[in-house]
């Protein structure tokens, strides 16, 4: 957004309802003289426009289109008037780091969560949860077992967030975490000057997070919601650093400097005007969305309370599949077919059959530990994909390249491939075969 006003002349921390209530109209028309400063007037609008395009502005109303005599879009005109305030014009933000959120995604769940399928409205008590914490100034932090949808919900909602409030974002942005991250990668640090061919020049390149809260090709303040997937192969600690003290509401310092002045990560309340080039500001309605997949305990707890604290924790469960016996129909069998109907696969009845019957013996075998339904639309899209005649094949293969590496290092993994084995369809030969090679179990011992 540019404008030809005096950007630092304007209140944005307040609503203009506030500054009438507390300044009278003398201090609102202030600051419209100020957002109104080298303005064309409508005079000289109308010579520029009469001059490139033999029609004056099109000022019949609030908003006006340009167009030709023949109908269609005239670009002299506008392109004229712009160059005529081109030496007045200064970019600014489009969002407003003062605003708090507050919008309905419940509301508009069935955009939101459009192809997706989840039972009983758990997809709407999930976005209420979100909607509940965001209000609440929290970032979010999905977890669940593998394939529930965590990534996708976070990805969907930062999209509807960003397209109907772009008054607050400017965008979104998504990153894996992984063992390996510290503060250079997420907050920043001195990297070779581009321009120096020698390296000998440093200067502050910013990290993933500070790159979210100002666009690195012009400096302007932005506010892009940040999705952070598999928080948990993190180390916490080193990873977010300075940070925690930034989360925690509280402005903090780093040790490097921009311009010769120290870099600052900064809250909405400490900054009135356009920040400086050494301050990244965070704005009230900035986010993170991160992921944590529920098996990784040991990663939670490694979390500090101060971080913590900032986060609502949304769980986003595996669907309960009943395990009877006593019933003709397999319980899966009508879950699998809802979700396919969702997913759009055209899968027959032995198909969707087979695999529901792989799912529910996935997640009975340990009560521990589940898969979600997004690995069971792999398995279910390749076996649809295959002849019939060979369906024992081709779900043992889609067993093993989807179900297989979710399994990896789970204690009791043994026992959840044995179950597996007991589905009528499966190969069990190629099905051992497989987990000696790359579970490194060997079946024919007892669990």
């Amino acid at each position: 957004m540019f404008l030809t006003g005096d950007f630092e002349k304007l209140d944005l921390s307040r609503a203009v309802e506030a500054k009438y209530q507390r300044n009278s109209v003398a201090r609102i028309n202030d600051e419209l003289s100020a957002l109104t400063e080298n303005c064309l007037s409508l005079s000289e609008a109308n010579e520029r426009c009469r001059r490139v395009g033999g029609t004056a502005f099109p000022a019949q109303g609030m908003f006006g289109t340009f167009r030709t005599d023949a109908g269609d879009v005239d670009y002299d005109r506008p392109v004229a008037l712009v160059e005529a305030m081109s030496d007045d014009l200064t970019e600014v933000p489009a969002v407003n780091i003062h605003k708090p959120f507050s919008g309905a995604l419940v509301d508009n769940s069935a955009e939101i969560l459009d192809g997706l399928y989840f039972p009983d409205q758990q997809g709407r008590e999930i976005l209420e949860q979100i909607e509940t914490a965001l209000s609440a100034g929290k970032h979010i932090l999905l977890t669940g077992p593998p394939g529930t949808g965590k990534t996708e919900i976070a990805e969907r909602v930062s999209a509807h967030l960003a397209r109907n409030h772009p008054y607050l974002f400017s965008g979104y942005e998504m990153t894996t975490a992984t063992a390996d991250w510290s503060t250079f990668d997420t907050v920043g640090g001195y990297m070779p000057n581009e321009s120096d061919d020698s390296g000998e020049n440093l200067s502050f390149n910013p990290g993933i997070v500070l790159n979210r809260l100002k666009r690195t090709n012009s400096g302007v303040q932005s506010n892009e919601l940040t999705i952070i997937d598999e928080l948990n192969r993190a180390d916490i600690d080193k990873a977010f650093g300075q940070l925690f003290t930034l989360l925690s509401g509280q402005s903090v310092q780093l040790p490097y400097t921009v311009d010769g002045r120290e870099v600052e990560l900064t809250t909405y309340d400490d900054v009135s005007g356009i920040p400086d080039p050494n301050q990244y500001v965070v704005p009230n309605s900035w986010r993170i969305f991160a992921t944590m997949n529920a098996y990784d305990k040991t990663s939670l707890y490694e979390m500090s309370y101060a971080f913590m604290r900032r986060f609502a924790f949304v769980r986003v469960p595996a669907p309960t599949i009943d395990d009877s016996t006593e019933k003709r129909k397999d319980p899966a069998t009508d879950l699998v077919h809802n979700y396919a109907e969702a997913w759009d696969i055209q899968a027959s009845q032995r198909e969707v059959d087979v695999v529901g019957k792989v799912w529910r013996k996935a997640n009975s075998a340990v009560k521990e530990r589940s898969i979600g339904p997004a690995i069971i639309e792999d398995v279910l899209e390749y076996v649809s994909q295959h002849p019939e005649d060979r369906l024992g094949h081709h779900l043992t293969q889609a067993t093993i390249s989807y179900i297989f590496p979710q399994l990896e290092g789970v204690p009791k993994r043994k026992t959840i491939v044995q179950e597996i084995q007991k589905v009528p369809d499966i190969d069990q030969d190629l099905l051992a075969q497989a987990a000696q090679e790359m579970l490194q179990i060997p079946i024919t011992e007892d669990a």
